[in-house]
């Protein structure tokens, strides 16, 4: 008996599992959107199971407002895809998460406006509209991956780190990376502001973004509290005071060139902890 994946479906049942009637799924097969299904005589032809899905795949870019046209040669690629993604799914090398690993490398590197989609694309080798078919654009693409971008941003400097028994030389390294790609840590943090000024559902992904660059700094900060290298405070706050000091460092060094990380990093300690009452 043939497996449920590739059974035999005649027109009726189509209409009834996808919701969508038989004369759109004619037009549909003529346009070139809905694979062609198997004749077996000149009135009888058979679908399968996959229709059903390449179907809810067509109702679903028609909601987002694509044209017909555009539909067409996205599911002409997902279909190209398709074999060879079979063979890839589960591991890394799927399309899908080639196109996000590329993508976190890119915006790490380069910040956020100045990687495009044909940047991605011709560093994963496919075309544009591969990428559509997995992403509605470069915007959505970096909210699923932004957090891959900050740990990409420190990955040169983890061992350092996470050797470094001094909290606060750790703090420093940690410090010293961002200053180091600040182009990319400032435009990476206005592109979180403005998506969340356009779109108020970001919010709650703005605020997890923002504990996760202020969760390590915390922790730092407490471990130096209970060293007895700092007295109480309220890491809480302390943990924003320094992150709000690296983000305004990462300023000066992008309109000014007289000073340096170092001089920087020097002021941050110098200025922030007797402010938080650090011992002498």
């Amino acid at each position: 008996m043939p497996d449920a994946e590739n059974r035999p479906i005649r027109i009726s049942e189509l209409e009834r599992l996808s919701g969508v009637n038989r004369s759109s799924i004619h037009y549909y097969v003529r346009e070139g959107l809905l694979s062609p299904p198997v004749k077996t005589g000149k009135t009888m032809a058979y679908y399968r199971p996959g229709h059903v899905t390449e179907l809810e795949r067509i109702k679903e870019l028609q909601a987002e407002g694509y044209p017909i046209s555009f539909i067409r040669q996205l599911m002409e690629d997902e279909r190209e895809e398709a074999p060879r993604l079979a063979g890839e799914a589960g591991g890394k090398g799927g399309r899908r998460q080639q196109i996000v690993d590329r993508a976190v490398e890119l915006f790490a590197r380069r910040g956020y406006h100045k990687t495009n989609v044909t940047d991605i694309t011709r560093a994963v080798g496919v075309g544009h509209s591969t990428f559509y078919i997995y992403f509605r654009d470069k915007k959505t693409l970096f909210l699923e991956c932004v957090d891959d971008v900050f740990q990409s941003m420190f990955s040169d400097v983890w061992a350092e780190i996470k050797h470094e028994k001094d909290p606060l030389k750790r703090l420093r390294k940690r410090g010293e990376v961002v200053l180091k790609s600040h182009p990319q840590f400032l435009d990476i943090l206005q592109v979180l502001r403005t998506m969340v000024e356009d779109d108020p559902k970001l919010e709650k992904k703005r605020r997890e973004i923002y504990a996760s660059i202020i969760e390590p700094v915390k922790q730092d900060l407490t471990r130096a509290m209970e060293m007895g290298m700092i007295p109480e405070m309220d890491v809480e706050i302390a943990s924003f005071v320094v992150t709000g000091f690296l983000e305004t460092a990462a300023t000066i060094l992008s309109v000014s060139d007289r000073y340096t990380p170092e001089e920087l990093l020097d002021a941050m300690e110098n200025m922030t902890f007797p402010i938080a009452g650090r011992a002498p």
